[in-house]
This record gives C-alpha cells, sequence and structure tokens, in this order.
C-alpha cells in the first residue's frame, strides 16, 4: 500500500505522505501550542504511556501564561514547537492541551521540518489549526485524537486505547460498529478522511491554511457551541461550495451543543439534500476518551452494517 494519498484541496492537488510509524518504544515529545496546563496533571497522563514502555519529554512552555490564556507569547510557542519539529530525536508529538492559540503561529511553524522528517502528530481541539495548516504546506497526516491532560489523565477505554496504540504501530485495518439509532442519513461510502473542530475548519476558511479534501469522508465535533452557531458554521461551508462533493460525513460525540433532539433535527434537514451517509456520535471530541481519526488515510463508512473502518495503514 502506498504511503501517500492524492488530495484534492479545494484550490490544488497535493500529496499527504504517512509519518512513520510509532516504534514499540519510542521518544514521544509533548508540545503545547495554544493554551496553558497544570504540569501536575501532564505529569500524571504521562505515566499511562510510559507504562507501555515509552519515554515523554515535556516542551518547558507547557505551564507557561500569557494573557492567562496561551502557553507563552507567541515567539516562545513557535519556537518552541519548531525546535522539537527540527529534532530527531523524538517518535512522535502529543499535545497537552487544546484552547486556542495555534492559529496564532501558523505562519511561523517550519514546515519543512516536519515534511523532512514525518512524524506523527496527535491532538484535537484546537490542534485542528495545525493539522490543517501541516496537510496543506508539509503534506502530512495527521491524527485527530487523544491529548494528555484530558484523555491520557482521565483514561482511555480499552477498546479505544488499543485502536490508538496499535494504528499507530501500523495495523490495519480497523473496524469499530456504531449504534442504529446514531444513524442520521442512510448510505455507503469511502474515500480520505479529514477533518476537526468545526469551529477551527470554520475560522480557517479562505485562509492559507484552508484545508478541504473534496470526494473525502468529512469528520468533525465540537464543544459549547448551541444549534444554531452549529447550523452557522455548516452553513458558512456550504456557502463556500464545501458540500458538493463529499462523500460522508463522521459527526463526534457534541459536548454542550443545544438539545440533543434539536441537534439532531438539524443534521438531518442540513444534509438531506446532499444523499451522503451521515452519522453521529462516535467516541471522539471533548467529551475525552477520543478515538484516534487518520487525516488523510482511506476510511469506509457504512450504514448497513454500522461500521466505520479504515481500510489502509495510517503510517508507513
Amino acid at each position: 500500500m502506498s504511503s501517500q494519498s492524492t488530495i484534492l484541496n479545494s484550490q490544488f492537488t497535493i500529496q499527504l505522505t504517512k509519518p512513520r510509524a510509532l516504534p514499540s518504544h519510542a521518544h514521544i515529545a509533548v508540545l503545547a501550542a495554544s493554551g496553558p496546563s497544570e504540569l501536575s496533571r501532564i505529569r500524571d497522563a504521562a505515566r499511562s504511556i510510559e507504562q507501555r514502555g515509552h519515554r515523554v519529554t515535556f516542551a518547558p512552555n507547557i505551564d507557561h501564561r500569557y494573557r492567562g490564556y496561551l502557553a507563552g507569547d507567541d515567539d516562545e510557542r513557535a519556537e518552541e514547537l519548531n525546535r522539537f519539529f527540527r529534532s530527531s530525536e523524538f517518535d512522535a508529538f502529543f499535545f497537552a492541551r487544546g484552547g486556542y492559540g495555534a492559529m496564532r503561529i501558523l505562519d511561523r511553524i517550519d514546515y519543512s521540518a516536519i515534511a523532512n522528517d514525518p512524524r506523527p502528530v496527535v491532538g484535537f481541539s484546537d490542534v485542528t489549526a495545525l493539522h490543517q495548516a501541516i496537510a496543506i504546506h508539509a503534506g502530512v497526516g495527521g491524527f485527530h485524537g487523544p491529548m494528555l491532560n484530558l484523555d491520557f489523565h482521565d483514561g482511555l477505554s480499552p477498546e479505544n486505547e488499543e485502536w490508538f496504540w496499535s494504528m499507530l504501530a501500523g495495523a490495519a485495518p480497523l473496524t469499530r460498529v456504531f449504534d442504529a439509532q446514531d444513524v442520521v442519513q442512510e448510505g455507503e461510502a469511502e474515500g480520505a478522511l479529514f477533518g476537526g473542530c468545526l469551529s477551527l475548519t470554520t475560522a480557517l476558511t479562505g485562509t492559507p491554511y484552508d484545508f478541504w479534501i473534496e470526494d473525502g469522508i468529512w469528520f468533525w465535533e465540537d464543544v459549547d457551541e448551541p444549534a444554531y452557531r452549529i447550523d452557522r458554521m455548516l452553513t458558512h461551508l456550504r456557502l463556500s461550495g464545501r458540500m458538493k462533493k463529499i462523500r460522508g460525513v463522521i459527526i463526534g460525540a457534541l459536548k454542550n451543543c443545544g438539545d440533543g433532539g434539536e441537534t439532531r433535527t438539524l443534521l438531518r434537514e442540513f444534509f438531506q439534500p446532499f444523499d451522503i451517509p451521515v452519522v453521529q456520535n462516535l467516541p471522539f471530541g471533548h467529551h475525552g476518551n477520543n478515538l484516534l481519526m487518520p487525516i488523510g488515510t482511506r476510511v469506509r463508512v457504512s450504514t448497513g452494517d454500522r461500521t466505520f473502518s479504515v481500510m489502509e495503514k495510517a503510517v508507513r
């Protein structure tokens, strides 16, 4: 199986290279591109990773505070990210937490360092901005998935933990079954996976970090967004022409995003004209216990047998 997948962006065609597989005894860097963390919480979270035989190193700005909501000023956060990305010492890059701030430094990242030595970049929420930027400017697929402050601290379920480490080691195919009640719209589709936090994808529309895979399977999640704001963001993407060719939609476990019935009605009404499979409540998002989602990897979703499958290796 090729380590690259051809991705048609809304602006141009690029090749997404798959990062190298995680070794059994890896050196993992934990970075902070957005908000600050309590160091004691991150240390506790790191123990679950170390128990698997991996070594963990923290970026020094993890607990720094700037303006109350940033893990250091823009110069510090960008410099620390680049220092780690340029080092050959690390096998993967995990993130302490999300929050806000990654967008502020997208134009300062050394994408050539990432492209020259592609390794797994793992995180969700605000890390969506980095995933999109790295896909476009380094041509490397990232992983929307667990972070230390939430998932590794509170713990992953046994099945999600097995999925996580197996995928990073190169296991494929991998399949998850979802409930019939999670089907919003029937159908079956296969394509390259892309997406992340809905608000970040919307915020980056029209910027040099605007990443969208035509003919792909789009996944998204969000937190603290009432139904009308979900509606507004989806409508913004529709009016931007983004819904014309996607093959399917996978929605995570939305957290504090309005009444469940109201949101489900919105989703049914919004996606009905596109005649594509749509499922919701897959286990990824701000509730934690995130299912690892490999960006740029070929996946399949079927409401007939209620399965979501990663069809090929997500690493090389």
